[in-house]
């Protein structure tokens, strides 16, 4: 059974979002997947002539239009049906509702330069999406590819764990990825002072978690390689995709609700602002 069926790609006007469009576009070309360009204008409010800048809310909303035309041109170009969406409002709102309306299995978002931490920042789309849509999304960085060769799957000892190594089983299915999952524990030092024994404990646990998902590969015919580390989970997980020369990092969302999604310093907010490669977070 395929994976993704339906690809919402999101496309702001920016060459970062065209080349995530763009990398979405080659991904699908001969598998039967359906591509939709989506593109969000801001709502106007009032009269337009108070805001001073001369321009009809058609020129306003050109810049939208014509994205949408650049997106249809890069489909053609490889031969693949887009279908564009132009929609107005909060851009977060929309792809969130759109994905839902088509049935979208995956968003597709770009990202600017790897240290560019402020695109994940609360209140940004791209955290806002990821947090309120239950769709997975899969955050494309400036000039890296959608590949599927090698995957790092991140995990950790609760349900959302189990959630991810399931998806994973889907994409090594799916694409033939080699998979590797990680898991990075991490005990502050403090606790390990007053109690040094938690650290044996947990790393007994970690290990008989990674364990039980080895033979649930196994079970699917899959090899998988299972990494424990110690330290900071982002930078352990960041670390380990270069070490491994990985083409995608696999992690979870865990299943919060209202601000308590946008909790910055989370270690998916950190692996997703600083990675060099595409990250899909699974919901």
């Amino acid at each position: 059974m395929r994976l993704y069926r339906k690809i919402l790609a999101c496309l702001d006007g920016s060459e970062e979002s065209f080349h995530a469009f763009e990398e979405a576009v080659k991904f699908s070309k001969d598998s039967g997947i359906t591509v939709f360009a989506l593109t969000v204008a801001p709502t106007y409010h009032g009269d337009i002539s108070l805001i001073g800048i001369g321009l009809s809310l058609e020129e306003l909303n050109k810049p939208y239009k014509d994205t949408l035309s650049r997106a249809k041109d890069i489909g053609n170009r490889y031969g693949v049906l887009v279908k564009s969406l132009y929609e107005e409002g909060e851009p977060f709102e929309k792809i969130v509702d759109i994905s839902v309306e088509i049935s979208a299995d995956l968003i597709v978002m770009g990202k600017k330069g790897m240290s560019a931490l402020r695109e994940v920042l609360l209140g940004s789309v791209t955290e806002r999406v990821i947090g309120y849509s239950n769709t997975d999304v899969l955050i494309v960085p400036k000039d890296a590819l959608i590949k599927w060769d090698k995957t790092l799957v991140a995990v950790d000892v609760s349900p959302y764990g189990d959630r991810i190594c399931s998806r994973a089983i889907e994409i090594a299915k799916n694409f033939y990825s080699e998979m590797n999952i990680i898991s990075v524990l991490e005990v502050p030092s403090e606790v390990f002072a007053i109690k040094p024994e938690i650290f044996d404990n947990q790393m007994e646990k970690v290990k008989k978690y990674l364990k039980n998902l080895e033979m649930k590969f196994q079970k699917e015919n899959i090899s998988v390689n299972t990494i424990l580390e110690e330290g900071e989970p982002y930078r352990k997980i960041l670390e380990t995709a270069e070490k491994i020369d990985a083409d995608l990092i696999v992690i979870g969302s865990h299943g919060r609700t209202g601000l308590k999604r946008l909790l910055m310093g989370s270690t998916c907010q950190r692996v997703i602002g600083l990675s060099k490669i595409p990250t899909l977070i699974v919901k």
